[in-house]
């Protein structure tokens, strides 16, 4: 069974700094947050932030976990062809440069967006890199739900819990606070594009306090993709506001 304090203490005390920075506070036994009343959040100095998750995958429709490397990380035809549609459209976003992150499925769609003519340049940006469910490939939501680990990083949310070779939701966080750190160093004034995952969009979403709480409008059914009708199933590909 993974112990959540096992987490190095070195990562702990970044993502507590981090978090910190943008005033949200981490109960250091349960892991929990919540945002610091009064605080004003640093200041954001491009001209806006819109993220395109990856292409839907063969694990999506499945309604199965995917690690960074899995081999349930293959493209839908259904979400080439909605990818392929959304490109089309960037032209009118007028964005000056995307962002993209470090893991396979990512990069192909990156790649496949730019199949389609874009006036932006394209940056790999390390950090901007979302949950690795690396130790449950190939698992659903009902293999998973009784599972310790699964319960204090999906239920709880608990920012310490991670997979033994996985990520946590307090890493992801963290790592976005160093990419609108990076947004804010080389891209002020920029219309930027982001092209991640979902967990990045969330994160995002939570530093940039586009919810009351943190976790409002979050059920892990829902990010997992449990039921054909599942809303979130249908942002993949999709072209999100964030900023």
């Amino acid at each position: 069974m993974f112990d959540v304090n096992t987490i190095p203490a070195a990562e702990k005390e970044r993502i507590t700094k981090n978090l910190a920075k943008w005033g949200i506070a981490i109960d250091q036994q349960t892991g929990k947050i919540d945002y610091i009343p009064g605080t004003v959040i640093p200041a954001v100095n491009c001209e806006s932030i819109h993220l395109i998750r990856h292409v839907e995958t063969e694990a999506v429709a499945k309604h199965e976990f995917m690690s960074d490397t899995s081999d349930n990380c293959g493209f839908t035809e259904n979400g080439i062809a909605i990818t392929n549609k959304q490109a089309k459209e960037l032209d009118g976003y007028n964005f000056d440069v995307a962002l993209f992150g470090p893991i396979a499925r990512v990069v192909n769609t990156k790649e496949l967006i730019m199949q389609t003519p874009q006036k932006f340049q394209c940056v790999r940006v390390e950090k901007l890199h979302g949950i690795n469910n690396t130790g449950w490939e190939y698992k659903s939501f009902y293999d998973l739900e009784h599972d310790p680990t699964f319960v204090a990083r999906e239920i709880e949310n608990n920012m310490f819990a991670r997979t033994p070779n996985g990520t946590s939701w307090g890493t992801v966080i963290a790592n976005c606070v160093d990419v609108l750190e990076l947004i804010n160093q080389q891209y002020a004034g920029k219309r930027i594009l982001l092209i991640s995952q979902g967990s990045v969009l969330r994160a995002m979403q939570i530093l940039l306090r586009t919810r009351k709480h943190p976790w409002d409008d979050f059920t892990v059914s829902g990010m997992y993709h449990v039921g054909d009708d599942s809303k979130k199933k249908k942002d993949y590909g999709i072209i999100n506001k964030v900023y």
